[in-house]
């Protein structure tokens, strides 16, 4: 494409509407609107530049559209809320925030894409024709593409970043925000929806052909067990690739009618500025980047920031992936004020002043320029004022077999913030697991993650619950109900880490204990459920075995390594850790109802063995410490069952 006009006659032009501006002036532009009358005059009117402004900008578009006739008109200057017509340059008004989050574009970003509902644009294939301020869209927290777009470029620009508002054509899913078909971020694992690399991969073997005569080569030894291996495995690499292929298949979008004609608006982000190396664009609905070569983006018209505006002239056939973003490149960018300063002059200009020592603009520097851009309209943007980070307080997202619902802090009674729930199929009707995260609740709940098919439920706590509790999942088995806990072992006398009861056992383990017991485990003679026996009940013990860590200050033949205490059977077993040179460890096995003791294996000298009146003592302590693990058990179910209650008391009634 062609430049609109050549340098030398786009002056005389812009002249031209000068003086024809200046010798009939308009009247200012007011608005009877009963919103207009609580904003800003320079909402509700235009002054003199910006009248030029407006003026010259219609000369551009019928211009454009003479030498264009293929292309669509330009959004150059749509109403604003008020009604009244602004160029779209003046919308935008860089603005910096004391929120840390807002000083990167990943912060601004996220910012945008969470506060912010999408308004879709009616129709889809027309610019829209108002374009409210970002102040008016920050309060009311809902927008079309241009006007997010036109918020966060506000907020990049305050934050230093070289960006520009774009007005182009995207695919229907990011028009619509529609993000049915990917995962939630939320997902753990790698990602389903990555492109196949190459899945099926061309083997062509040749057959070699058998001399009749010939020597037959030695045949080398095979084992049937591994071909049998390999073979489950390409199979099970063949299933896993199938899979694939069928959710790529499932993924894909339907055909849209309106492909490549679906206008929509985002973010072009120029590097140069706060270590950007590459230029990308951003989603201003979803707060994603996307490299400037994505299929996604179907072509731009525009690109515009608080400077300049400037019209595409580069084919965009292919996509956005071939082309050239140098803005100041007139064969490929047209300017619509051609003596406006861009931001990579004032740049040069600045690093010029500091060479040369000059601090302000020469009389012939000041001459050139025709017409400035006036200074924004727009009223300060305060991101701080908002009372919640989503519409409503809540935000509701469906992604591919799962839907992810965030809400505001302290907005629910029950604290929850963020809720994902993932299904089965694509039509998100049977539920599979359910993730859920807390704030500020008097439990100290952190997360909750429910499994409805088999019952199963897990709490994590922060730190500070009683009894240090860190987490909290309970499994139903089919002869009763298996507990597991965590604990703040560093904030125990007992240094317990973890917890877990099953109908027919209990599993203990422990980290940095003076007496180096890192694990002990109880077996149950019959199935024991701890909640429905009583604390006095006779608990069916028939083994408790402990396990040591190595105890540098002893011989290994008196260090015990792993202690069996059979008390159905009424003996002990003790095994000490491994001499050097050694390949058994030494073994004794103790009666606790008579005096017999029997070494096994190999008897060792000076190997020392507690007395039977020792081990019956600490037989007893151990049968202590088993009821104190189960009383503890069934305090904190009792416990956590009180607190559901009262949680439960404080949440809204339904409606019927």
């Amino acid at each position: 494409m062609s430049s609109v006009l050549t340098p030398t006659g786009r002056q005389r032009w812009m002249q031209i509407v000068m003086m024809e501006v200046e010798e009939t002036e308009e009247e200012k532009l007011t608005c009877n609107s009963t919103v207009a009358e609580q904003l800003l005059d320079s909402y509700r009117m235009n002054s003199a530049v910006e009248l030029r402004l407006l003026t010259l900008a219609d000369r551009f578009q019928r211009q454009f559209s003479i030498l264009h006739p293929d292309r669509r008109p330009l959004l150059l200057s749509p109403a604003n809320e008020c009604g009244v017509q602004k160029f779209v340059c003046t919308t935008l008004r860089p603005s910096s925030s004391s929120r840390v989050e807002l000083h990167t574009w990943q912060g601004c970003a996220a910012f945008v894409a969470d506060v912010l509902m999408l308004e879709p644009l009616e129709p889809p294939t027309e610019l829209p024709r108002s374009l409210s301020s970002p102040s008016s869209v920050l309060q009311r927290q809902t927008a079309s593409c241009f006007e997010a777009a036109a918020l966060l470029c506000s907020l990049l620009l305050g934050a230093d970043y070289d960006a520009y508002c774009v007005s182009g054509y995207a695919d229907r899913e990011m028009c619509l925000l529609d993000r049915s078909r990917e995962d939630c971020p939320l997902l753990d694992g790698p990602q389903q929806n990555r492109p196949l690399e190459d899945a099926e991969a061309e083997i062509s073997e040749q057959k070699q052909q058998k001399c009749k005569y010939g020597l037959r080569p030695e045949r080398e030894p095979e084992s049937r067990y591994l071909r049998r291996l390999e073979e489950s495995k390409k199979q099970e690499e063949e299933a896993v690739l199938q899979d694939q292929k069928l959710q790529q298949h499932e993924r894909q979008p339907p055909p849209d009618a309106l492909h490549g004609l679906r206008v929509h608006g985002w973010v072009l982000v120029l590097s140069g500025s706060r270590g950007v190396q590459e230029n990308f664009f951003i989603d201003p609905l979803s707060g994603r980047s996307f490299p400037t070569h994505s299929r996604r983006f179907l072509g731009i018209e525009s690109v515009w920031n608080q400077s300049n505006y400037y019209t595409n002239m580069q084919d965009c056939r292919e996509g956005c992936r071939e082309m050239i973003f140098n803005l100041e490149d007139l064969e490929f960018w047209e300017p619509l004020l051609f003596e406006a300063v861009s931001r990579r002059q004032l740049l040069a200009e600045a690093q010029m002043r500091e060479m040369t020592g000059a601090t302000e603009e020469t009389a012939e520097e000041l001459q050139i320029r025709v017409v400035d851009m006036p200074t924004s309209w727009v009223g300060r943007i305060n991101p701080t004022e908002l009372q919640h980070c989503w519409p409503g307080g809540q935000k509701q997202t469906l992604y591919w077999k799962s839907k992810l619902e965030r809400f505001a802090p302290r907005l629910r009674t029950d604290g929850l913030t963020t809720r994902w729930t993932a299904y089965r199929d694509v039509g998100r009707t049977e539920v599979t697991s359910v993730k859920e995260r807390f704030m500020h609740r008097a439990d100290l709940l952190q997360e909750r993650e429910l499994h409805p098919a088999d019952s199963r439920s897990s709490d994590r706590f922060h730190p500070g619950k009683i009894f240090h509790l860190l987490s909290f999942t309970c499994r139903p088995q089919g002869s009763g109900e298996e507990q597991e806990m965590e604990f703040s072992s560093a904030w125990r006398t007992d240094r317990l880490r973890r917890r877990l009861l099953t109908p027919h056992q209990i599993c203990e383990t422990f980290e940095g204990r003076g007496d180096f017991l890192y694990c002990r485990q109880v077996a149950f003679s019959q199935p024991f459920d701890v909640r429905e026996h009583a604390l006095d009940f006779d608990v069916p013990l028939k083994e408790v075995v402990e396990r040591f860590h190595r105890n540098e200050s002893l011989p290994a033949n008196r260090d015990v390594a792993r202690r069996v205490f059979a008390v159905s059977e009424r003996y002990v077993q003790l095994t000490h850790h491994l001499m050097e040179s050694r390949v058994v460890p030494s073994r004794t096995y103790i009666h606790l109802d008579s005096a017999e003791r029997r070494p096994f294996g190999e008897i060792y000298k000076n190997l020392q063995t507690p007395t039977r009146l020792t081990l019956l003592n600490e037989e007893c302590e151990l049968k202590s410490k088993v009821f104190q693990s189960l009383a503890e058990t069934i305090a904190i179910i009792q416990l956590r069952e009180q607190e559901e209650r009262q949680q439960d008391k404080l949440l809204p009634e339904t409606p019927p």
